[in-house]
């Protein structure tokens, strides 16, 4: 197939990409950033950068700033295009920004599909969009809800706007969870959530080596027994590419967890593969009294607070159905694998910022 892809330099897009490319598919990828780019294609063999074709644009752009003369070669020719750039910020200060570009930025994706006569639209969204509801089903959430932050809002309302094009061509919505590295590796190229938690801690394990501090224990705002939502990011490449032959049209797909861990056994796997012990949850509405080494530890976490303190629970009946028709097999994190995971975080240098 023909796949035209946008996102493909990050965290998910690359694997994406790799994989599309390694089953055979001729993938043209909208890059803004040229530096992005060359890495993308250096970290390809030969045989696969013959069937990447990099197109420069930008999703913020009508027609996505892409020339006429790119638009008359694709059209009646992409049979997939998926989705995936979006602007992740969680800062109210960021609101204008977020939805520029994840909702104006995914129209501007439609137009240009419906403008290349494309056969089906992937939109990869976010489990997040239910707001402060503590369940997510498999359709539109109200765009009226409460939401924890605009970047869940802006994805929500994204939603929306992807089903007022479903006359145009086929189209269908996946929302991961909280991605991870790779199942099998445990190797992942991203900063934020779980790994802004363990760069945190490695910075806070550093810090109390050079002071000598041995004994103190440092609080960590976030609820015990809470669970986080985790999927490795390979599983989520699987159901997006068994999408491509099995999906259905006007269809939502939630690539979540069915047993996600707790806090405290994700804060002990971390622990373990540091070497580090003087970390202890507390809930996220503690009212005792804060160190500085706890407020220096929290501060930038704040923006996680709501989703350390609660457990949500998805409905992925449509996405069972999906790796069932394409024979393969669901997610099944276990302490083993997460603990793979973490450690894969952790043996890679990461940059010096604890929390995007």
């Amino acid at each position: 197939m023909n796949i035209l892809l946008t996102g493909a330099t990050g965290f998910l897009g690359k694997q994406l990409t790799t994989r599309l490319l390694n089953e055979g598919h001729i993938v043209y990828a909208l890059i803004r950033n040229e530096r992005k780019a060359d890495h993308l294609i250096e970290s390809l063999s030969t045989a696969l950068q013959n069937k990447l074709f990099i197109i420069k644009g930008n999703i913020a752009d009508e027609r996505l700033g892409v020339s006429a003369e790119t638009i008359d070669l694709l059209q009646d020719k992409i049979d997939t295009v998926y989705h995936i750039a979006a602007y992740l910020s969680f800062d109210d200060r960021e609101r204008e920004k977020t939805f520029a570009l994840n909702v104006n930025g995914t129209r501007n994706v439609l137009e240009f599909s419906k403008e290349i006569r494309a056969k089906s639209f992937y939109h990869v969204s976010t489990a997040y969009t239910l707001g402060n509801q503590l369940l997510g089903r498999e359709e539109l959430h109200p765009k009226d809800n409460t939401f924890v932050n605009p970047y869940e809002e802006s994805k929500c309302h994204a939603e929306h706007l992807v089903f007022e094009y479903n006359d145009c061509f086929n189209v269908s919505i996946f929302r991961p969870s909280i991605i991870i590295g790779d199942s099998k590796t445990g190797e992942a190229e991203t900063t934020f959530a779980l790994y802004g938690v363990i760069r945190s801690l490695e910075l806070l394990k550093k810090r109390l080596e050079r002071k000598q501090v041995t004994e103190e224990k440092i609080k960590f705002l976030c609820t015990k027994e809470a669970a986080q939502n985790l999927v490795p990011v390979d599983y989520v490449v699987n159901v997006l590419t068994v999408a491509l032959d099995y999906a259905k049209h006007n269809t939502i797909y939630h690539i979540t967890n069915s047993n996600p861990p707790t806090n405290q056994i994700v804060l002990d796997l971390i622990q373990s593969a540091l070497g580090f012990y003087q970390v202890e949850l507390v809930p996220t509405d503690y009212d005792g009294e804060l160190t500085d080494q706890d407020v220096r530890l929290n501060q930038p976490m704040k923006v996680f607070h709501k989703y350390f303190e609660k457990t949500l629970t998805f409905d992925d009946s449509n996405t069972r159905k999906l790796l069932q028709d394409g024979n393969v097999e669901r997610l099944t994190l276990d302490r083993e694998m997460l603990q793979r995971i973490i450690s894969g975080g952790i043996k890679k240098p990461l940059k010096e910022k604890a929390i995007r």
